[in-house]
């Protein structure tokens, strides 16, 4: 089963790179080809450290008349995990390593202020033993008014067969035509099976908050560079005990940063 995931990245990835790289395709006005990398002090999903370290990630997205394609990676930029063993049996050096490859598939469709998009997430863990590839599926809903309310609707059909709910705000100021400031929070919830896989607890639960901010720039109308500062916490308290008792990665409450430089084809 995991090589025919891992086929299947690779088949995806070709498809992308085609796409991202067609000049007839970068020419149509409903095409979009944007790419990312980001410089990260710290790897952190869902209230959970993955990378106590300075981590790489890169990802690029083709859009096409609501449609998206989006692929995402995580490199550690250090030796992190190798005294404690976390991502392999035989302890390896983690540097310049890919531990987390994403493919994400969406459709969103905009009804006047109300948006609705639905996909499916690849999750894939090369050079990380300890970790099962899975999917997940989606709904999120967005709707343009004061602070920008969404909520997005996780389900993990694979290895978790668990439910991740995520509702979020924001809200962004135009300093000048270069310059703006983005404000976000956000707050998680899992139930039982979800909680059980993550941190070994057995209750549904209150997973993470976070908050944060972006001040992108434009160097060019193309070119854009963004320093971001964000705080992230585990909100149960039997999670937060679970996590203290990690050797590594156990720390439940974590302010992080970093910087991106986008670019859009």
């Amino acid at each position: 089963m995991r090589s025919f995931k891992l086929v299947l990245a690779t088949c995806l990835a070709a498809v992308f790179i085609l796409l991202a790289y067609h000049p007839v395709r970068a020419a149509d006005p409903d095409t979009s080809v944007d790419a990312d990398v980001l410089l990260i002090s710290q790897y952190i999903w869902r209230g959970m450290v993955l990378n106590e370290e300075l981590s790489l990630q890169p990802t690029m997205t083709v859009g096409h008349k609501g449609f998206s394609f989006n692929v995402w990676g995580q490199m550690d930029l250090t030796d992190f995990g190798k005294d404690e063993c976390v991502y392999t049996d035989d302890c390896d050096s983690r540097a310049w390593q890919f531990t987390e490859v994403d493919f994400t598939l969406d459709y969103t469709h905009t009804f006047d202020k109300l948006t609705v998009g639905t996909g499916i997430i690849f999750y894939l863990y090369p050079n990380w033993d300890h970790a099962d590839d899975t999917h997940e599926v989606y709904v999120n809903i967005a709707y343009d008014t004061i602070l920008q309310p969404s909520l997005t609707v996780y389900y993990d059909f694979d290895e978790i067969d668990g439910w991740y709910i995520n509702f979020g705000i924001s809200h962004s100021f135009t300093v000048n035509p270069k310059f703006s400031i983005e404000l976000s929070s956000s707050v998680g919830w899992g139930d039982s099976d979800y909680n059980k896989y993550m941190f070994g607890n057995d209750d549904s639960a209150m997973i993470d908050f976070n908050c944060g901010i972006n001040t992108p720039y434009k160097i060019t109308d193309k070119l854009v560079i963004t320093p971001t500062l964000m705080f992230t916490s585990l909100l149960d308290s039997d999670n937060r005990d679970i996590v203290k008792d990690y050797d590594c990665c156990d720390e439940t409450d974590n302010l992080y940063g970093g910087i991106s430089l986008s670019y859009s084809f």
